[in-house]
């Protein structure tokens, strides 16, 4: 048996279900509300003491962290596989969903806190405020969070996450020059670990960063958009709620980020 404790709008929890239904698996929703605060009940605490999503628990035995997740349900259920058969190959998918570990996931939850989430939390008294962020244990995390919330684009960590983005972004049109996919001439773990940042990078209004000029990004997520798995993982489960704290019109964000592009490229 498979359960999935998961959160509607995480991308971390939507690689999860990507592999999921790319598999075709069935399996139990465990669905955690972040905004109140699930992911700090003991029982979950009990199986992911980080009090992050998703867990995964497979017959009893627990799985954390997205990216060991989905590599684990491609080796217990190798059909259809999602890792290429060529050991190199796989080495390219791997990379790709190892710099999404190393540097785009915190990339992300900056740019979401920075420009999405900020206009909810700052509706919350001091003291609401003050208790949420003292719920996250780590305090790196917990600083930079505060940082996104309190100063919104004008934080000091946001333009390294944009120059993250865009790196990331960048080097995919460079690889999907040369191929249909990012690890080959199909579908892999890599492409199903990146659809939900591009996609929430569109719903945070920064899709100017493959529509100016990156068409192999594009014609990629056309593809990706396309399979049955999209709807079903990612925009097929986002409540009405989730879509009106994420979406951010891109008029009210790219101009500052083009600028902070551009005095990047420039230096």
């Amino acid at each position: 048996m498979l359960v999935l404790y998961h959160a509607t709008p995480s991308v971390a929890s939507a690689k999860a279900r990507l592999v999921l239904h790319e598999k075709h698996l069935s399996w139990q929703d465990e669905i955690l509300d972040l905004q109140r605060g699930d992911q700090h009940r003991p029982d979950y605490r009990a199986l992911n003491p980080g009090a992050v999503v998703p867990t995964l628990v497979h017959d009893g035995q627990v799985i954390t962290e997205s990216t060991l997740i989905m590599e684990y349900l491609d080796e217990v259920f190798p059909t259809p596989p999602l890792m290429p058969s060529e050991p190199y190959s796989r080495a390219v998918a791997r990379q790709w969903m190892k710099k999404i570990d190393d540097y785009l996931h915190g990339a992300c939850a900056t740019l979401t806190f920075a420009l999405a989430f900020r206009r909810f939390l700052l509706k919350k008294t001091p003291a609401e405020l003050e208790a949420r962020f003292r719920a996250i244990q780590d305090v790196t995390v917990r600083e930079a969070r505060r940082l996104a919330v309190i100063h919104g684009i004008a934080a000091p960590h946001v333009p390294p996450a944009l120059q993250h983005y865009d790196k990331y972004i960048g080097e995919m049109e460079e690889a999907l020059s040369r191929l249909p996919y990012l690890a080959g001439d199909a579908y892999s773990l890599a492409d199903a670990a990146v659809t939900p940042y591009v996609y929430r990078a569109e719903m945070l209004g920064l899709d100017r960063l493959w529509l100016d000029g990156r068409p192999h990004v594009v014609s990629w997520l056309q593809r990706v958009r396309a399979r049955p798995s999209f709807d079903r993982a990612i925009t097929g489960v986002l409540t009405d709620i989730d879509k009106e704290r994420l979406s951010v019109a891109r008029d009210e964000t790219w101009p500052v980020v083009r600028g902070i592009l551009l005095d990047d490229s420039s230096r």
